[in-house]
C-alpha cells in the first residue's frame, strides 16, 4: 500500500498532546471544610501515585490514539499499487439535444443524467482520470482528462441542453481520440436511448436501461446482466473491461420513459409566385404517441391572429397542410400548439369536451416544438417612372404589378420626382439622376459608361445565380439578335455575360442609390415576350424595395448560416470588416459580435435578430460591397423542426422504466480514505457511547 499524501504522516505527532492532556493532574479547587479528619483517612487509604500510574485507564487513550491514527490515514489517502498500474481513464460524454429537456423524468432528463455523472465521481480513485464531453449539434470537450474532482464537478455543471439535435456518434468518437490507447479505458454515455443518437450498431436489446454496450459488440458483462435481469451500474460497472485492450468499453446510460409529444416539425413561410400580396405557409405536425391527439394550430403575423386550425391527429400521424394568406406588409408568422388533450376516435364527434391539464403535460412533455416562427418578406408599393419613346410590352409588365404606381413620360423630363424608381428604355439623359434607376437598351452614353458598337447575336453563358436579381430566370435560351457594348466608368457587378465575355446584364452600386443595365434590343428580342421578363422585373422591383426575395427560409435549430445568405447578395468573399460591426442578438437577449461571415450554430429555438449601425451600412455602399439589409435590424426564424427529436420514444426496450444507471454503487467502489473516514465517524460514536456509560473515563 502507498500513499497519496504521505507527508500527512507527520499529523502522527498530535499523539504526544493528547497522551500530554490524558495524564495531566488538574489543580483541584480549594474549599473550606469543618474538619480534616475524614480526608485524612481517605488520603491514607489512597496514596499518591505516581506519574505512569495514571495510565492505568489504557482502553480510553488507546481508542482516542485509534481515532487519531484513522484520521491520519484518510488524510494520507492510502491506495493499493494495483489501484496505480490499473488507473482508469474516463470520458463522460452527455447528450445535450433538446429532448432531453423533456419532463417525464424528475426534474428533466438531463438533469437525472447530469445527477448520475456527478455520482460517477463519487467512485473516481487515485491517480484516475476523466474527461466530459458534450454531444450538443457539434460535439465539444467541456473538459480534458482531468483528476481533480471539484474541476470535474464544476465542467459537469456547466453542461446545459440546447434546442438542436446531438452529434452522439461523433462525441463518441471524440472520446475514443480522448482515451487514445489507454489500457484502462471507458466511454460512459448519459442519453435518452433515442434510435437518432445513438451508436448505429447497437441494437434495442444493447439499450436496456443501465445496460452496458461496447462499440464492438464485445460485452460480455452487458450480455449477462441482461439475461439475469441486473444491470451492470454505478461505479462497479467501470472495473468491466474488454478482453481486447484495443476495444474502448462504451457504456449507455439510459434516462427515458415511453413519452408522448405531439411538436411542429416544418414550418415555412414565401411569397406566393402568383398573388403579389399573398403568402404561403407549409406546416407540419407529428403525434409522437400512441393515443390520438386533439388541439388546436394558432397562427399570428406581427400578433394578429391570421388563422385557427383544429387538429384532430390519430397516433402517430405526420400531418402536412399547406395554407394561403394575404398580406402586404408581411412580418413575423408565429405557430403555436394550444388546447392539446386526448383527441377523438373515429366513432367519436369532434365535439368531444376538452381533456385536463394533467393530460395536457402527459400527452405533450417538450414544449420547444409546440412553437414556430417564420418570416414573410414585406411588400411595397412604389412609384415608378418610364421614360421612353414607346413600348407597350414595357409598360403593361409594369402596370400587371398591383405593387406599383406606373407614370409614363415620352421624353427626358426637367426634374426628376424623388422616391420614385426611374426606368430608362432607350433615352439617357447625360447624368443619371439619384435614386434607384434601371436602364434598358440605352442609345447614349452617361456618366456611367460609353456606348459601344452592336454585339451581334449574343449568347449568354454566365448568370449570377447567386444574386436575388436572377431569381427564376435564364437567358440563355432567349433570342437576342443585338445588344449594346458599353465601357463602364465605374466598378460593376456582372449579372449575367456572352461567351465573349461581353456583360448584357449589369448592377452598378452607387451611393445615392443602384443601377442596373441591360443592354438588349427589346423591341428585336424575343424577351420580352417570355416568362422570365415579367419574372426580372419583379425581382428588379423587390431589390429596389431591399426585400431579401419572395422566401427568407427558417432555419434549423443547431445549423449555421451565413451573412450571405441574410444580407442579400453578400458574398463570403467580402471584406469581414463588414461583418465586425453587426451584432447577434438570441430569442434570450444574449448579445455577441459577429466576427466572420459565419454566423452559428444558433442553438436557442426563437427569433433571432443581426443589427448593423447606419455607418457600416453606408460603408458597405461605398465600398462596392452588396447588402440591402434594413439599418435597423434582420430576423433570422430558428425552429426544432426535427422528426426525430419530436419523438421523446427511445428505441424498443429501452427504457420501460426510468432508471438512474450510475446512482447505485457497490461494495468498495469508493476510495479507501472515504471508507477510513466512515470508519472513525463510527469508532468515534461508539467511544462516546462507551463514556457516557462510563465504561471508560
Amino acid at each position: 500500500m502507498s500513499f497519496a499524501a504521505p507527508t500527512a504522516m507527520f499529523l502522527t505527532a498530535l499523539a504526544l498532546p493528547i497522551i500530554a492532556l490524558y495524564i495531566l493532574k488538574l489543580r483541584l479547587r480549594r474549599i473550606p471544610i469543618s474538619t480534616n479528619l475524614f480526608w485524612k483517612q481517605v488520603y491514607d487509604e489512597k496514596p499518591p501515585r505516581s506519574l505512569w500510574q495514571h495510565l492505568r485507564h489504557l482502553l480510553s487513550l488507546l481508542a482516542q490514539l485509534l481515532l487519531l491514527i484513522l484520521l491520519v490515514l484518510a488524510i494520507s489517502d492510502p491506495y493499493f499499487s494495483w489501484q496505480a498500474l490499473q488507473a482508469r481513464r474516463i470520458v463522460m460524454v452527455l447528450d445535450t439535444s433538446v429532448s432531453m429537456k423533456a419532463t417525464d423524468v424528475s426534474p428533466s432528463r438531463f438533469e437525472a443524467s447530469r445527477a448520475a455523472a456527478h455520482d460517477v465521481l463519487d467512485g473516481i480513485r487515485f491517480r484516475d482520470e476523466v474527461a466530459v464531453v458534450s454531444a450538443g449539434s457539434r460535439p465539444e470537450v467541456i473538459l480534458g482528462m482531468a483528476g481533480h474532482v471539484p474541476t470535474l464537478r464544476r465542467a459537469i455543471d456547466s453542461v446545459a441542453p440546447v434546442d438542436g439535435g446531438s452529434s452522439l456518434p461523433q462525441a463518441i468518437e471524440l472520446a475514443r481520440q480522448l482515451l487514445g490507447n489507454h489500457p484502462h479505458s471507458q466511454i460512459l454515455v448519459f442519453t435518452d436511448g433515442c434510435a437518432d443518437r445513438v451508436d448505429p450498431s447497437m441494437t434495442a436489446t444493447d439499450l436496456q436501461p443501465g445496460s452496458t454496450a461496447t462499440n464492438e459488440g464485445e460485452n460480455s458483462a452487458s450480455e449477462t446482466a441482461l439475461t439475469t435481469g441486473e444491470a451492470t451500474t454505478g461505479p462497479d460497472a467501470l472495473e468491466s473491461e474488454s478482453s481486447d485492450p484495443n476495444v474502448v468499453d462504451v457504456q449507455y446510460r439510459i434516462f427515458a420513459t415511453s413519452a408522448a409529444n405531439i411538436g411542429i416539425t416544418q414550418f415555412q413561410a414565401r411569397r406566393s409566385l402568383v398573388d403579389p400580396i399573398g403568402y404561403e405557409v407549409l406546416v407540419t405536425l407529428r403525434n409522437a404517441s400512441d393515443k390520438p391527439v386533439k388541439g388546436r394550430l394558432e397562427l399570428e403575423l406581427d400578433g394578429i391572429p391570421a388563422d385557427i386550425v383544429p387538429l384532430n391527429l390519430k397516433p402517430d400521424e405526420l400531418w402536412t397542410r399547406s395554407i394561403e394568406k394575404t398580406s402586404l406588409e408581411g412580418g413575423l408568422l408565429q405557430a403555436s400548439l394550444t388546447q392539446i388533450g386526448v383527441g377523438d376516435s373515429m366513432e367519436e364527434s369532434s365535439t368531444t369536451e376538452p381533456t385536463s391539464t394533467t393530460d395536457t403535460r402527459s400527452l405533450n412533455v417538450l414544449p420547444t416544438d409546440d412553437m414556430a416562427w417564420a418570416v414573410v418578406p414585406p411588400r411595397v408599393v412604389q412609384d415608378v417612372l418610364i421614360v421612353s419613346p414607346g413600348n407597350l410590352f414595357l409598360q403593361k409588365v409594369f402596370e400587371a404589378n398591383p405593387l406599383v404606381n406606373v407614370t409614363v413620360a415620352n421624353d427626358i423630363p426637367e426634374q426628376w420626382p424623388a422616391d420614385s424608381i426611374v426606368v430608362l428604355h432607350r433615352l439617357v439623359p447625360e447624368t443619371l439622376p439619384a435614386g434607384n434607376v434601371l436602364v434598358i437598351d440605352p442609345e447614349a452614353s452617361c456618366n456611367l459608361w460609353d456606348v459601344g458598337e452592336v454585339i451581334a447575336n449574343p449568347i449568354v453563358t454566365e448568370q449570377d445565380a447567386s444574386s436575388p436579381l436572377m431569381t427564376h430566370i435564364r437567358l440563355d435560351n432567349v433570342l437576342m439578335p443585338e445588344a449594346r457594348r458599353l465601357d463602364f466608368q465605374s466598378s460593376i457587378k456582372s449579372l449575367a455575360s456572352t461567351v465573349t465575355g461581353e456583360t448584357v446584364y449589369v448592377r452598378i452600386p452607387r451611393s445615392d442609390g443602384d443601377c442596373l443595365v441591360l443592354s438588349v434590343n427589346l423591341e428585336r428580342s424575343d424577351l420580352a415576350f417570355r416568362t422570365a421578363f415579367p419574372i426580372m422585373i419583379t425581382n428588379v422591383l423587390s431589390w429596389f424595395a431591399g426585400q431579401p426575395g419572395e422566401l427568407q427560409p427558417a432555419l434549423m435549430a443547431g445549423q449555421t448560416t451565413t451573412l450571405g445568405d441574410i444580407v442579400t447578395d453578400l458574398s463570403v468573399d467580402d471584406d469581414e470588416e463588414s461583418a465586425a460591426e453587426r451584432t447577434l442578438t438570441s430569442p434570450s437577449q444574449q448579445e455577441s459580435a459577429i466576427l466572420s461571415q459565419q454566423i452559428g450554430p444558433l442553438n436557442e429555438v426563437g427569433v433571432w435578430t443581426v443589427t448593423e449601425s447606419p455607418t457600416a451600412k453606408q460603408q458597405q455602399i461605398n465600398s462596392g460591397i452588396d447588402s440591402t439589409i434594413d439599418p435597423s435590424f434582420q430576423q433570422i426564424a430558428v425552429n426544432l423542426a426535427s422528426v426525430n427529436e419530436s419523438d421523446l420514444r427511445p428505441v424498443q426496450g429501452a427504457a420501460d422504466e426510468v432508471q438512474n444507471a450510475a446512482a447505485s454503487h457497490g461494495w468498495f467502489s469508493r476510495p479507501l480514505w472515504f471508507y477510513l473516514i466512515a470508519v472513525a465517524s463510527v469508532f468515534s460514536a461508539f467511544e462516546w457511547f462507551l463514556y457516557q456509560r462510563r465504561w471508560i473515563t
